[in-house]
């Protein structure tokens, strides 16, 4: 029982992080471009994780390295770079709130993925759930934008972060077929410092360093808090959730991101939140349906 309350208690922190992620990085678009955003993430993340890394290797832990590792895993950092570079670039011409419940694709993407690269089927109760928990966020979605008459217009960035979130599903999957061995620490130090070395070159030609506002606090404030907790502790929670309670517990939580992005709204506009609760019951069901049989086995 402990083990479950603590691993869904970092399931909810996971999350949490992931829903910020939406809001802050529209608060970086002022002060840099997408590629340069990304890169800079990734680069710092990697410096920060360096001292872990090397205690890591100095502890009892089995530290994976071969040429097939750093194959795989520059794989799967280079679908995850495309994500948060599309993230950044749709966010220019979309909104987070609506990035947040195009994420909620991702489950179902990763399922068909899975089911054609890895041959994994999922039962009908759980496909229920995502499809539910799919519901659920459009649900949430519809009571905070109902007044505005663009609601169903669909937007290039929409598009671009859609294309953006079949690039992370291909990710998640990757991490499932090649990172389940891999410890939590060394895989997500692999997935930064393999991802800076793709961005690298592509910052120095398209990152326009020469503006980035360099000397804006509030550049540094916004990039060090998405490399920190939305970067390196994300990165760290997911391999290690992926690991513990698999990949479709994991991405059941990411239903809660609309509802987590639109609360601090919802206690301005209360009719707002009242009107959503009916899908964040969905979503909650969804939850249930989705980790059940994950919560029986463990």
């Amino acid at each position: 029982m402990k083990r479950l309350i603590s691993e869904n208690l970092l399931l909810l922190l996971w999350v949490s992080l992931m829903a910020s992620s939406f809001v802050v990085s529209a608060d970086l678009i002022p002060y840099a471009n997408s590629i340069a955003s990304t890169g800079l993430r990734f680069v710092l993340a990697s410096i920060l994780m360096i001292p872990l890394v090397i205690h890591h290797k100095t502890s009892k832990t089995q530290f994976k390295a071969s040429k097939q590792v750093y194959c795989h895993y520059s794989f799967i950092s280079l679908f995850l770079v495309l994500f948060f570079v599309a993230l950044f670039e749709a966010l220019k011409t979309t909104t987070a709130m609506r990035t947040s419940v195009i994420y909620t694709l991702v489950p179902l993407l990763s399922i068909v993925l899975t089911y054609f690269g890895l041959k994994l089927k999922t039962s009908k109760t759980k496909l229920l759930g995502f499809a539910l928990g799919t519901i659920g966020a459009v649900w949430v979605l519809l009571a905070f934008k109902k007044n505005e008459t663009n609601l169903f217009t669909w937007y290039v960035g929409d598009g671009i972060f859609l294309l953006g979130c079949l690039s992370l599903s291909v990710h998640v999957v990757l991490v499932k077929k090649w990172g389940a061995d891999v410890p939590p620490i060394q895989g997500s130090f692999y997935i930064m410092s393999l991802g800076s070395l793709m961005l690298l070159p592509l910052m120095i030609i398209f990152g326009e360093l020469d503006r980035v506002a360099w000397r804006t606090q509030e550049f540094w404030q916004i990039l060090i808090y998405l490399t920190v907790f939305t970067t390196m502790a994300t990165f760290f929670l997911q391999q290690y959730l992926v690991q513990k309670v698999g990949p479709n517990h994991l991405l059941a939580f990411t239903y809660l991101i609309p509802i987590l992005v639109v609360i601090p709204q919802g206690w301005a506009a209360i009719s707002q939140l009242t009107d959503s609760a009916s899908g964040i019951l969905i979503t909650l069901l969804a939850l249930y349906l989705i980790s059940k049989k994950q919560k029986i086995i463990s």
